[in-house]
């Protein structure tokens, strides 16, 4: 599901082209898009847009960032980072609102393609196959497919250098695309009320690195019971509620560094123990923060 896209240039692989809504895609093959695309791209930040359908691609989608509400036909759809979508729109108008911080990968394939590629594989994550008529179906964060989009996301930045790389990308994000949706059935779908809780609580969570809420402080703040609440956060962010916490600490850490020695670091991030700091950001990046302090 997605914007109608110009493939009047499908035989040459690599060409970036711009659809009706404004957003950058690439041509890969005949019958194979793939694009990046922002709130900004489309316009669609906090107001809602309407595009036209898309009757020719199947679209398989990772959301990297933001929050998306929308509307596709006569299904609704609220979708948070990490979020999965396969869908083809046959030519349903849908109906879009993001939040400022949206991104998503979206790689666009017909379905006689997509049953090439995919085989086995495609009745395997869709059931009967892809039926010729509208369909949506959505699947929680799976972890390889999100680094898979990231990748992807990086490579389209200079689309021209890295063509190659680039298709073969693509592959691999249709792989663990697909993949993730072969135990959808088997994962209890959220409600539109508990993404809401779950973004609430991600948003608390990461609101001052320097001192988390605890799950307890967390799961009354928005609602949810703890058990519901780690194992929401493993459904839709991929990670556990921690995991996720020392990401963005560690991020945050990197970006204080160009400005901070260690030891300011650690403390600016309620670390009391300068070596646990290093330890965590070690395991993190791979280095000593030392290092990258003086790199800088």
């Amino acid at each position: 599901m997605g914007p109608v896209v110009d493939e009047s240039c499908s035989g040459k692989p690599a060409i970036p082209v711009v659809g009706q809504s404004g957003h950058a895609a690439v041509i890969l093959q005949s019958g194979l898009l793939v694009c990046h695309t922002s709130a900004e791209a489309l316009g669609a930040i906090e107001r809602p847009r309407t595009f036209p359908g898309d009757s020719e691609f199947v679209h398989l989608n990772c959301q990297l960032a933001g929050v998306f509400e929308g509307r596709v036909g006569k299904r609704d759809l609220l979708c948070q980072q990490g979020s999965l979508t396969v869908g083809y729109s046959a030519g349903e108008n849908f109906r879009i609102r993001h939040c400022r911080s949206f991104r998503n990968v979206s790689v666009m394939v017909r379905p006689e393609l997509l049953g090439e590629l995919a085989g086995d594989h495609l009745h395997e994550a869709l059931g009967a196959g892809l039926d010729p008529h509208f369909f949506v179906h959505c699947a929680s964060a799976c972890r390889k497919t999100i680094r898979s989009a990231a990748q992807l996301a990086g490579l389209l930045a200079d689309a021209s250098r890295h063509r190659l790389l680039l298709h073969a990308a693509a592959l691999d994000f249709l792989y663990w695309h697909l993949a993730a949706f072969r135990r959808r059935d088997e994962r209890k779908a959220l409600s539109p009320r508990e993404c809401r809780q779950l973004e609430d609580a991600r948003v608390l969570l990461l609101s001052d690195p320097s001192a988390p809420p605890t799950i307890a402080e967390l799961a009354r703040a928005v609602g949810m019971n703890q058990c519901k609440l780690k194992t929401g956060f493993k459904q839709v962010y991929g990670r556990s509620i921690y995991a996720l916490f020392q990401d963005a600490r560690m991020s945050r850490a990197r970006e204080l560094l160009r400005s901070h020695n260690v030891t300011e670091t650690a403390v600016l991030l309620g670390y009391t123990n300068i070596s646990h700091f290093s330890s965590a950001f070690q395991k993190r990046f791979g280095c000593l923060p030392s290092r990258i302090r003086q790199s800088t």
